[in-house]
């Protein structure tokens, strides 16, 4: 049997690939900040230092100068004994770049292995140098060096840009600087300057100085990937799934809706959890549901009306032609025939009728069953012998009853369950060629009692077997009925607890079976089943 059509596994992946893509999103707008902020920052780090290491210069350098000042506060109590013993000044110099690297040692890194530094007496004598072997202050190179040498000793203390105390030597790729030294009372001790190491010490192709650019930038890179980049991604997809765990809910609520409606629960509604385009598609999914649910009433009330109103036109027909079947002056053949038929057809409209009218009270729960106990097998064999005389005069076909010893009762309504059975068994008959049989079989089950209708007739073919009990579902022959009768058994055996399905294959005749629970052998009080 077809199984029923879901949309659970369409909608779990419309809210797994939405939830996907939020997702995706966000990382993607970080993504793209990541690169705009990094763009930024190589621009301006191109424009203010780009071309300044592609030319192979230097400009000025702030934490180099202040480096100079506080070189020049540290030195007042050294440069007074440095005239006794000279040595004890050039052992510190040594110490202070001994061993050092950018960023570390006391001076943060201003100071390193290749810093020339120098301290000059203020009538020009050098008191202690090291990285140059000059002599006196006539001797220090670069003459741009000198020269801040003697706006030092002259009194000057401005260590700004464009000042005389930090100057670009050796055609900009040489910084230099100097700065007084001044004791606690204000007497002129000397000065003290540093030389950095040439820029021409490292790779001088322009390769060379394109990816020294590189690696400046990268760690600029790094540095904003930790300290930026990776929080904002964490703080978006904490975003991005806080955001659509409410859309996500929406959608679920769409999705059980909208199974409870292939179920036929048109009863259903969404609940609204969101003031937004799902919240509005929600509450259009309500309208929707309400007008199908009208329709369905109209529709039920319009079957329940249309039927309970022929029934007393077709009992009045019929009334009349066994009327006249019944007077004895009617010798006509022809005429006794054809009131006959009528009798026939007027039986078959009445059934066709109450199957209706029975579909369209069990589809608004209006068809009250008393289920009791029921013992099946005398219930079985007066199916039986009803119907066998209509099958022997419609096609000489016999129906049999086969019932199993010891059979307790089911959990039924007997009105009901007769209806069943007569249902089935007048199907079989109908689909039974001449000279065919027709078995009802009643077997004990584990908590159950199954009823077995077989014939021997041609069976359904196999596109028929998908949908065995939808309603007008005919075999194609013309006296194959409505195609109500098996929709009814159907709505029948479930509304009593049961279950009902079809076996066919063609040429081998086709059963149709329905299991009952076995009755509860304590006392049935009051039980209905009002479906």
């Amino acid at each position: 049997m077809k199984r029923p059509w879901r949309l659970v596994p369409t909608c779990r992946s419309v809210t797994g690939s939405l939830r996907r893509q939020l997702v995706v999103s966000h990382l993607a707008v970080a993504f793209l900040t990541l690169v705009l902020v990094v763009g930024a920052y190589a621009a301006i780090a191109f424009v203010t230092r780009g071309a300044e290491l592609l030319s192979q210069r230097v400009t000025y350098d702030p934490d180099f100068a202040q480096g100079t000042r506080l070189l020049a506060e540290l030195l007042p109590p050294h440069v007074r004994g440095a005239r006794d013993d000279p040595r004890s000044l050039e052992t510190l110099l040594s110490s202070l770049r001994a061993d050092a690297a950018p960023g570390s040692g006391p001076l943060g890194g201003t100071v390193n292995d290749a810093t020339g530094i120098a301290v000059v007496a203020p009538d020009g004598t050098i008191l202690a140098a090291i990285g140059t072997s000059a002599g006196s202050l006539q001797e220090l190179e670069p003459p741009e060096w000198r020269e801040a040498f003697r706006a030092a000793l002259g009194g000057v203390r401005d260590l700004s840009a464009g000042g005389p105390l930090v100057r670009n030597a050796e055609r900009g790729t040489t910084l230099v600087s100097a700065y007084p030294i001044v004791a606690p009372d204000g007497t002129l001790l000397g000065a003290v300057g540093l030389r950095t190491q040439p820029i021409g010490t490292v790779p001088a192709s322009w390769w060379g100085r394109l990816g020294s650019l590189v690696v400046g930038l990268g760690l600029v890179i790094g540095d904003f990937l930790v300290t930026a980049a990776i929080p904002a991604a964490v703080a978006s997809t904490a975003a991005s799934l806080i955001l659509t765990r409410r859309m996500r809910r929406q959608l679920r609520e769409l999705e059980s809706a909208t199974d409870a409606i292939v179920r036929g629960e048109l009863g259903r509604r969404v609940a609204i959890v969101a003031d937004d385009e799902l919240g509005r598609l929600a509450e259009r999914f309500n309208t929707l549901t309400a007008a199908l649910e009208r329709l369905e009433r109209q529709r039920r009330a319009l079957f329940a009306d249309v039927t309970h109103d022929l029934r007393t036109p077709l009992a009045l027909i019929r009334a009349q032609a066994e009327a006249l079947l019944e007077r004895r002056e009617l010798a006509d053949s022809v005429t006794r025939d054809g009131l006959e038929r009528i009798v026939e057809e007027t039986e078959t409209l009445g059934r066709l009728v109450e199957d209706v009218f029975a579909l369209a009270r069990l589809e608004e729960r209006g068809l009250p069953l008393q289920l009791v106990p029921v013992e099946l097998g005398p219930l079985v064999r007066e199916v039986v012998e009803a119907v066998r005389p209509l099958a022997r005069r419609a096609g000489r076909v016999t129906v049999i009853d086969e019932i199993d010893r010891d059979c307790p009762p089911v959990r039924a309504d007997p009105l009901r369950l007769r209806q069943v059975l007569l249902n089935l068994v007048h199907n079989a008959v109908r689909h039974t060629p001449e000279g065919g049989i027709v078995r009802v079989c009643v077997v004990r089950g584990s908590g159950t009692i199954t009823v077995q209708v077989c014939d021997t007739g041609t069976g359904l073919p196999p596109e028929l077997l998908d949908e065995p009990f939808r309603r007008y579902q005919r075999s194609g022959d013309p006296a194959s009925g409505s195609g109500l009768g098996l929709a009814v058994a159907r709505q029948l055996v479930e509304a009593q607890g049961g279950t009902i399905w079809l076996e066919s294959a063609p040429g081998q005749g086709t059963t149709v079976s329905f299991a009952l629970p076995v009755a509860d052998p304590r006392p049935v009080r009051g039980d209905r089943g009002g479906r």
